[in-house]
């Protein structure tokens, strides 16, 4: 309906409906206001958008014809979900399109998009297959973790078909509430870093000093390790070794992995960071320790430890002090008790390591874990079965009782804070066993026993 009004000559026409007007630039409008013109008030709504114009062969729906795998829902729920996984081929096909299909299948066009967390941005991956149907193999590493977006279109990648799937983390089965949870934890109470019953002591204290250092370079090492499964600092590359790549389907389920003992994030860590320094093809650490074999590829070679406080840790000097093979051997030889009985060079050895400390220096400490349980022993199979890595944590004292002589120092070691008693009705501590009173702060060691199970140190800065 529609009729005009002259007024002074001039001509009004209402007209029934809906007004639309459309224009690239020039026009202002002033929504959900109102105009008076001397008559009842008239409000007016947002402006609608404009119609989508229709482009022949527009491709409108995709579908991916293989099959998801299963990973952790990263959820509180602890569940499962489908999602893509890191190294897998995924076929998507056009499923449908806004009218009719292009004349010439060569006209679609596809192209990947995922917001990067690596450079915080959004990416936007052309393709180079073209047709109804492309094959994609996901081998970006950046891409875990996150939502992928697969585009299909003809002429505008904005307005046609689009796909979204998950992309599981490359540790798939490992929940990322959990992971980054028990990561916030480490950087405020270093401490909590543990390697349980693995062999992983040299790797625990290597990350412990790290967080000392620099707890945001810890956190982002960790989050991105877990997250896509490998890490680079300068050239070195945090990742399993090749022949060890089933450590990234591991569960935390599984009868080796809950063998451990581990929290998420320590094995993760601990363990990805040992493999990559395993010696050969044929002597590979795969992150679970069954026989005893296992626990000698996880062993933390002193010269290794060394190198990996600059390559990792992140320190501009590392050296070592007595832990050449031959020192390390002489500790347990025949002549050790008889050399320890007459000279006192291991106290005048841990007063220095006192003063170093005192300095700002860090200090790793070679040891058996004999020493902690206050027992003297002069075994050389405690060189390959009970070898063990903590850090000097200053504390130092001397006590004479008679003829007895007593030290005691504070270290780091085995998820333990060493600077609270450890009282049962404490939430956040542990309770330690008896046999490591040494843990216990002023409980001194017999002297022997410290003297027996000490092989050196490491000092970094």
């Amino acid at each position: 309906m529609s009729f005009n009004l002259r007024v002074k000559g001039n001509i009004t026409t209402k007209v029934g409906g809906t007004t639309r007007m459309y224009a690239k630039e020039g026009v202002e409008i002033n929504s959900k206001g109102s105009i008076n013109y001397y008559a009842p008030e008239y409000s007016y709504g947002e402006p609608e958008d404009p119609p989508i114009k229709i482009i022949e062969g527009a491709v409108k729906e995709i579908e991916l014809l293989t099959a998801l795998d299963q990973g952790s829902d990263n959820a509180k729920s602890d569940k499962s979900q489908p999602g893509m996984i890191f190294g897998n081929t995924y076929h998507f096909k056009v499923k449908s399109y806004i009218k009719n299909p292009p004349v010439n299948l060569s006209e679609i066009k596809w192209m990947l998009k995922y917001h990067s967390l690596s450079q915080n941005k959004w990416l936007e991956i052309p393709l180079s297959a073209k047709g109804d149907s492309v094959k994609i193999t996901l081998n970006d590493e950046d891409m875990c973790g996150r939502y992928i977006y697969v585009r299909a279109y003809v002429s505008n990648p904005e307005t046609e078909a689009e796909y979204k799937e998950w992309m599981h983390n490359r540790f798939r089965w490992f929940n990322r509430l959990k992971i980054h949870q028990q990561i916030k934890d480490r950087v405020k109470d270093p401490w909590k870093i543990s390697q349980e019953y693995s062999s992983l002591c040299g790797m625990a204290a290597l990350f412990y000093i790290m967080i000392k250092r620099d707890p945001k370079a810890y956190e982002k090492l960790a989050k991105q390790l877990f997250r896509t499964g490998q890490y680079k600092i300068d050239t070195y590359i945090i990742k399993p070794h090749e022949k060890a790549l089933s450590m990234y389907e591991t569960k935390t389920t599984d009868a080796n992995y809950k063998s451990m003992g581990m929290q998420e994030i320590d094995w993760i860590v601990l363990a990805t960071t040992r493999s990559g320094e395993s010696l050969n093809d044929q002597f590979v650490y795969n992150g679970f320790e069954n026989s005893d074999m296992d626990m000698i590829k996880a062993v933390n070679w002193p010269d290794m430890l060394t190198r990996m406080c600059k390559e990792v840790a992140g320190y501009a000097n590392a050296e070592s002090f007595g832990l050449n093979l031959l020192s390390i051997k002489d500790k347990k030889g025949i002549g050790a008790k008889a050399h320890d009985y007459v000279s006192n060079s291991d106290l005048l050895e841990l007063q220095t390591i006192n003063k170093k400390y005192n300095a700002g220096h860090t200090i790793l400490m070679m040891i058996d874990s004999d020493m902690i349980e206050d027992v003297s022993s002069y075994n050389p199979k405690n060189l390959t079965t009970n070898s063990h890595w903590v850090v000097y944590e200053g504390g130092l004292n001397f006590l004479e009782v008679g003829d007895n002589k007593f030290v005691h120092f504070n270290i780091y070691t085995w998820g333990l804070d060493f600077k609270n008693d450890y009282l049962p009705q404490s939430r956040d501590k542990k309770e330690v066993p008896s046999k490591y009173n040494f843990l216990y702060s002023p409980y001194s060691i017999d002297v022997e026993s410290f003297k027996s199970n000490y092989y050196g140190y490491i000092e970094v800065y």
